[in-house]
């Protein structure tokens, strides 16, 4: 079974089909009943949880049609502006705040890439380091709450969603201010980005007020989610509403683009809805040939503690990153090599949170990182100038990771203090 799923991968079939396929070679031989698996496929995909992912979908690509992340960005960058690499920084920041309203990687970079691109330009940055900035700042996408990565983690392994959305908010920081540190460096080393300048009090004053509508956006999301009036996916409802009321009110959001925003939601998340469904059906395959626990068992015996199943399980992570797409990646693998980690003592919560952020830096990884994909086409880039530009901010990313790996409070210090242990 593995085998056939990781064979066609290779040969380049796209992995939804590459995981039914794999699927199909247990069930024909075995004569498992066609109906049952029908069913399967249904049940994965019905969960109240799983909604969050095309609304939060559909707040970005409502975002990216109205002047809401245009606003954000000016907001940042008159905070911001004035020492050398600010543009940089405004990029990065205003990734991070995008981040916390749409939790979507590829729609951060598509939306504040268009934005940020010329202004990185104008300031100095070369093209290559500036695409490979707009790549890592939308890798905060899916770190930052929040998370459809961490949605789908929470409803295949039974984590509460807003304890892991909590989790992420430190790495998601930390991460933030890594990636701004690096570009400072850049800049004062290769004596660039010298055009930046402070703005009047004035000027902050009315960009703070034009970003209002943008800045209310993650108070209502995240101080839903966190005060626990709302769950995740109730949060998801009032954001997309939000997002279309405001265009509709300013006139921003036309019918055509509308409708341009619902086709980008319908196709991103089918795709999604799909992978879901025949992850489901891989793990409840998974579960009838008790491989998770045989796997788990086997590597309870071969590592001696749990800092180096720490370490074990990052690298595999790390590689699986670079070769596969994240939401199967944590459908196939987290029911194989989370149980485990708790066995040898390791908090739940620590160990899903670090799962999610580890993938993400796939993101940036080459060969298949999406961001780096997603940069291309937005930044018009080749390919391997958006690698050569995204490598130093993917090392700190790592080191970062690391951190939170071994450092268990940096994720758990929030969600223990605000929802208790």
């Amino acid at each position: 079974m593995f085998g056939t799923l990781f064979l066609l991968m290779f040969l380049g079939m796209p992995v939804c089909f590459s995981i039914l396929a794999a699927c199909l070679t247990y069930i024909l031989p075995n004569g498992v009943a066609i109906a049952g698996i029908a069913q399967r496929l249904v049940t994965g995909m019905n969960s109240f949880v799983l909604l969050a992912i095309p609304l939060f979908t559909l707040t970005g690509y409502i975002m990216e049609q109205t002047t809401l992340s245009v606003r954000l960005v000016e907001f940042v960058e008159s905070l911001f502006g004035g020492f050398r690499g600010s543009m940089g920084t405004v990029t990065i920041v205003t990734c991070a705040i995008f981040a916390a309203l749409t939790g979507s990687g590829p729609a951060t970079v598509a939306a504040i890439g268009a934005i940020m691109m010329p202004a990185l330009e104008r300031a100095g940055y070369p093209r290559s380091t500036s695409a490979g900035m707009i790549a890592a700042g939308g890798a905060l996408g899916p770190i930052i709450p929040p998370s459809a990565n961490m949605v789908v983690y929470g409803a295949a392994m039974g984590l509460s969603v807003s304890k892991m959305f909590i989790g992420g908010v430190l790495p998601g920081i930390m991460i933030a201010m890594a990636l701004c540190a690096v570009n400072t460096v850049i800049a004062h080393k290769r004596d660039f980005a010298k055009n930046d300048r402070h703005h009047p009090t004035k000027e902050i004053l009315r960009r703070t007020f034009r970003a209002v509508p943008t800045l209310v956006l993650p108070v209502i999301i995240l101080g839903g989610i966190y005060g626990g009036f709302v769950t995740p996916t109730e949060a998801a409802v009032i954001s997309s509403v939000y997002a279309m009321l405001y265009g509709f009110l300013s006139r921003e959001l036309r019918p055509r683009a509308l409708g341009m925003a619902f086709t980008k939601t319908v196709l991103t998340s089918s795709t999604i809805s799909f992978i879901i469904a025949v992850a489901n059906l891989f793990g409840w395959i998974l579960s009838r040939t008790r491989l998770p626990a045989i796997i788990g068992g086997a590597i309870i015996s071969v590592i001696p503690n749990k800092w180096v199943y720490l370490a074990v399980l990052m690298a595999i992570l790390f590689v699986v990153g670079c070769l596969m797409e994240t939401i199967p990646s944590i459908l196939i693998l987290a029911p194989i090599l989370i149980p485990a980690g708790v066995e040898l003592g390791l908090d739940e919560l620590h160990l899903g949170v670090l799962f999610c952020i580890t993938l993400t830096v796939g993101f940036i990884t080459p060969p298949f990182g999406i961001n780096l994909f997603t940069a291309v086409s937005t930044t018009g880039e080749d390919y391997i100038s958006v690698v050569k530009g995204v490598i130093p901010f993917m090392i700190v990313m790592l080191l970062c990771v690391l951190i939170c790996a071994f450092i268990e409070p940096i994720i758990t210090f929030l969600p223990d203090m605000m929802l208790g242990a």
